[in-house]
């Protein structure tokens, strides 16, 4: 279970559970065998605390505007996490692809992706076809119990199973808390509750006897594409139905939806439910007559605007996206945010309202899309002013020395790519998602697959093998980013089969045969990473010797596609992105980290740079502990950008402004003897070494360690080679050292050094974060582990210690 979140009515959040495992398991396996056996929860076990959650744009003053979420006690929602576990497993199996709506392996974006392969890929108008959008009056709290249980029964669910669900639904009680009042308690007789890890679980299932009834109604027609009829998409509760023939289809859904409502407590807001024709026969149909609201040129489904016209769909999501981006980041430049905290904006606030809209729609946008949001972005970074340091370098993962700045053009690319793996991954045959059958059947004289595998030039135009808008947009994404890396070669996971540019395979089924026995692509025609041989193959995958020109026909593609023939190719960005499994979790994030790391935008020179002004060597040991540095030291924001500046030397010294000023004497206002260069301010100065022999000497002490001054260490926080430190010990010498760097940033221009006293002072200030860190992660007595050999050493040196530190 996550933690971070509310508690219950008892007050004990999930760490406590944590934290106790060990003492609380036994006791509360004892309370649900109990609780099982007498068919009900204990009474604080049903109680639930409801926060009322505004909905967008809503009148605040209407009960409906807002969304009641129940605070569950811990306790219980453990039964029912371990209960969702088990459900979700098999879920995938009992509700049919339609609902994409928390169900694993599902995406919301397969609803979209089927709704623009029908809406924007039409057939012939000779029927009129609609498009209907149902809003569920309170779904979830409508649902009855009775209804619940009888489905769960039907579907095959055993008799144990629905028991324990059932002691979750025995006279649950709930209160809401309003402007911290708290109502009495009462009894609930209906609903899932929202905040329960089984409610919308319960919910698919409680929906999906009406999803059934539509698609086995035969008077209810659905739109047919590529021999495919569609009838029904879900998201949960959002439901979109296809109609054909509206006029005698749509009275027969009105009877299918007020029978269900009977039964299951299901309600429509009929007036809240928009049409739309999608040909111009519909159009022709006074579609008034229906309670609906007609929405002839756009609608909103799954929070993406839905055109009648292909072309407008940009105006629609993107414009607004961009106008509020605008808005959004001049409001917060005025906030007195460090770039750490600008960059976090950009990747809380920012980046996930793009994000979703480029996994939704697979629409090819231009480079200059992407650098209006980097100028919007860059401005609000540097607070109008100039750069002081390169974007690419920004976006770089921290490992690499970078502040994982978002690249929203990678992300764009990530996106749409793991929607086209699902291409790779599933043929017509064996293909389930109903967008993904109709994008596979309106390719012809090759196969998707083979697209995304081909030798530049892959494709001279994309009408030449679909129609569909849909793919060509795709393919012309994949043909963007593929000239953006120049990733111009034949992927060495190209089919054998239905492949254009292989043409024996588009026409000799024999081809067909070989993938089903195994080879698949073309890398399975190496073995031990080499070209095997006829022999070779005849034997491990059983291919008849009649094929023997086949594999000569094969041999002859493969020497004239790949250099390193008869070699197995190396792998390349594009290999790596393709071998790829789609349904795994976090699969955008993998492919971003590959773009992203392909990108990769070395630091050597910056290693040279400090190598040169230190007067030594650096192992690339030593400058990988450097980078990682920049953001172990500290939780501290301001301390990670202070350390992240250091390294990457934006700090401007006298030698750098005496070779831009010509009045400006590069010697040093400290010392008045040797030139100011970084390594002098922070370290070699004369003035500096009681100030770093003192802390040195602190160190030492309090890890009863001696640990030999040295500048790695105090400019970059990495323990010198040679002396053995444990990571505690390390984690010290980094959090003291930079307190004392940011110390000396402070008095950059002054003629007087910090004193050893400050930097005592500021440390103890700054342990107050060290000890957020550590409680947060639930071990506030590592902290103490960790620090209290330094406060002891405080102590001896009589300076006051604050009360939160105390044991």
């Amino acid at each position: 279970m996550q933690t971070g979140k509310s508690p219950g009515p008892d007050g004990f959040p999930c760490e406590f559970f944590k934290k106790f495992a060990d003492q609380i398991s036994p006791i509360l396996l004892a309370v649900f065998e109990e609780s099982l056996a007498f068919g009900s929860l204990p009474l604080t076990m049903r109680q639930a605390v409801i926060s009322l959650i505004p909905k967008q744009d809503k009148n605040p003053l209407e009960c409906s505007s807002y969304r009641p979420i129940s605070l569950l006690n811990v306790d219980s929602k453990i039964l029912s996490k371990m209960l969702a576990g088990r459900l979700e497993m098999v879920l995938p199996s009992v509700i049919a692809e339609d609902q994409t709506g928390f169900i694993k392996g599902r995406h919301s974006f397969s609803n979209l992706r089927r709704l623009f392969n029908i809406l924007y890929d039409p057939t012939p108008p000779d029927v009129p076809e609609v498009l209907l959008s149902l809003d569920a009056e309170k779904a979830f709290d409508r649902v009855e119990w009775d209804y619940l249980f009888f489905t769960l029964k039907q579907f095959g669910f055993g008799e144990r199973f629905i028991s324990w669900i059932n002691i979750l639904y025995s006279s649950p009680l709930a209160a809401v808390r309003t402007n911290n009042n708290l109502s009495p308690y009462f009894s609930l007789h209906r609903g899932t509750r929202q905040g329960c890890p089984l409610s919308p679980l319960l919910f698919a299932i409680a929906i999906e006897p009406l999803a059934l009834a539509l698609r086995g109604e035969v008077n209810f027609r659905g739109i047919q594409r590529y021999d495919l009829v569609n009838k029904v998409s879900l998201y949960a509760d959002d439901m979109l139905l296809y109609v054909s023939d509206p006029l005698n289809s749509l009275p027969i859904v009105l009877n299918l939806l007020e029978e269900f409502g009977k039964v299951s407590g299901y309600k429509v807001n009929l007036h809240k439910c928009e049409i739309m024709p999608i040909n111009s026969e519909a159009k022709l149909i006074d579609l008034n007559s229906f309670p609906f609201r007609v929405s002839p040129q756009k609608f909103k489904y799954l929070g993406i605007w839905v055109t009648h016209s292909f072309k407008d769909i940009f105006k629609a999501n993107y414009s607004p996206l961009l106008t509020q981006l605008k808005q959004d980041l001049e409001r917060w430049g005025l906030l007195p945010l460090s770039l750490g905290g600008r960059i976090n904006t950009i990747k809380m606030n920012v980046l996930p309202k793009f994000l979703y809209v480029f996994q939704c729609i697979p629409l090819y946008l231009s480079k200059s899309f992407f650098t209006d949001v980097d100028k919007l972005i860059s401005r609000f970074l540097w607070n109008n002013k100039n750069p002081r340091i390169r974007k690419n370098i920004l976006q770089q993962h921290r490992q690499h020395g970078g502040l994982s700045l978002p690249n929203f053009q990678y992300y764009y690319w990530a996106a749409n790519i793991r929607a086209m793996l699902f291409w790779k991954e599933l043929q017509s045959h064996n293909a389930t998602s109903k967008w993904l059958q109709m994008e596979i059947s309106s390719c012809f004289h090759t196969s998707l697959h083979s697209l995304l595998c081909s030798k530049f030039p892959f494709f001279e135009s994309t009408s030449k093998y679909t129609t569909n808008p849909i793919v060509k947009h795709s393919l012309k994404i994949w043909k963007q980013f593929r000239r953006n890396f120049s990733l111009k070669d034949l992927s060495k996971y190209a089919p054998v089969k239905r492949n254009h540019q292989f043409l024996p395979s588009t026409t000799d089924k024999a081809f067909c045969e070989w993938s089903r026995k195994g080879i698949a692509a073309v890398e399975d025609l190496f073995i031990d990473g080499t070209f095997a041989s006829f022999d070779q193959l005849v034997v491990k995958f059983n291919i008849p010797r009649s094929h023997f020109f086949r594999f000569l026909q094969l041999r002859s593609f493969i020497s004239t596609s790949f250099t390193y023939f008869p070699s197995c190719p190396p792998e390349t960005l594009l290999d790596s992105i393709l071998k790829l499994k789609i349904n795994c979790k976090g699969t955008i994030g993998k492919l971003y980290s590959l773009i992203n790391t392909h990108n990769l935008r070395s630091l050597i020179f910056l290693k040279k740079q400090w190598e040169e002004d230190l007067g030594l060597e650096m192992s690339e040991e030593i400058w990988g502990n450097i980078l990682d540095r920049i953001h172990s030291s500290s939780i501290c924001l301001r301390h990670m950008v202070i350390q992240f500046k250091i390294v990457h030397r934006l700090h401007w010294s006298k030698v750098r402004l005496a070779k831009l000023f010509s009045n400006i004497n590069p010697i040093c206002d400290r010392c008045k003897q040797s030139t100011a260069t970084l390594s002098h301010m922070f370290w070699s100065c004369l003035k500096l070494d009681n100030f770093w022999s003192s802390i040195f000497r602190a160190l030492s002490d309090v890890l009863q360690t001696p640990i030999k001054p040295s500048g790695i260490c105090a400019i970059f926080g990495v323990t010198p080679q040679g002396i053995n430190l444990n990571s505690r010990a390390k984690n010290i010498v980094a959090f003291g050292t930079l307190i004392a760097r940011r110390r000396i940033l402070l008095k950059w221009k002054d003629e007087f050094p910090p004193t050893f006293k400050i930097w005592i002072n500021d440390l103890l200030q700054y342990l107050v974060l060290e000890k957020i860190r550590f409680s947060t992660r639930g071990c506030t007595q590592e902290f103490y582990t960790t620090w209290n050999p330094f406060l002891s050493y405080v102590k001896k040196l009589d300076v006051t210690i604050a009360d939160k530190f105390q044991d």
